[in-house]
Order: structure tokens, then sequence, then C-alpha cells
């Protein structure tokens, strides 16, 4: 592999060990040439999206009950974050304190974290993604 093609892994997992393993192999099982370069890996995101998706992520969002879910999708709507509970909220259209036990409940059970006072973050790399493109937004 050239030094490109591992940096563009490397990247785009967001230096998370299991993405970096599910894009190399996704690589080497699909390479036709070698050095394997950028062209190759760009062209298995999808793979890797998919098996994440059916996998990684899948077991993370079923942790949560639907209005966790709820919660979680407007706070993927607002991207990677750290997030304010008050724009969580503001998304949601509701107030952050009826909605502190849902986010009690989330971090309780890791899916985001709290780097700072009244912040969330999704605790994986790509979470919000996975959010936004298999849960529709709702009320």
């Amino acid at each position: 592999m050239d030094a490109a093609a591992a940096r563009e892994i490397v990247s785009y997992a967001e230096g998370y060990p299991y993405f970096i393993q599910e894009n190399g192999k996704a690589v080497w099982d699909t390479a036709t040439t070698s050095p394997i370069g950028v062209e190759a890996v760009n062209s298995v995101r999808p793979l890797v999206e998919a098996k994440l998706d059916a996998g990684f992520f899948r077991v993370r969002a079923e942790r949560a009950a639907a209005h966790e879910l709820r919660y979680l999708r407007a706070m993927a709507s607002l991207g990677a974050g750290p997030h304010k509970a008050s724009e969580v909220a503001t998304a949601l259209g509701k107030r952050s304190a009826q909605l502190a036990p849902t986010r009690a409940r989330l971090i309780e059970n890791g899916l985001p974290y709290t780097p700072a006072y009244c912040l969330a973050a999704f605790t994986v790399p790509q979470f919000d993604r996975y959010l936004v493109r298999n849960y529709a937004e709702r009320d």
C-alpha cells in the first residue's frame, strides 16, 4: 500500500483502530494492483460503510429506545459535535430540562459522552453519519 492510501484510510477512519482494520481488510480483499493506491481505498468506502452499518453501528443504535434514538438522531443532525444540550433540545422542539433524563441514560449507556459541561459528543467517530443515513428525522 502506498503512503497516500494509508493516510487516506487513517483519515477516513478518524484514527479509530477498528475502522482502520475494516478499511484495510476491504482494500486487501478487493485490490487488483500493487501497490494499493488511494483509488482502491476510495472504491471500497461503500463496502466499509455497509459493513460498519450492519454490525458496529447497528448494535449501538439497538441499545437505545425509540425516544433515545430520536435524541441521537437530532444530535446527529447537528453534525459530529460536541453539541450543547440546549441545541439538541431546540432541534427536537423541547426544553433541555425535558430531555435531561434521556440524555443522562444515553450517556450512561456509552453512546455519547460529556467532554465538557453541558456538551455531548458521540463516543465513536461517524456515528452521526450512520444515524443520518439510517434513521429519518422525527419529532
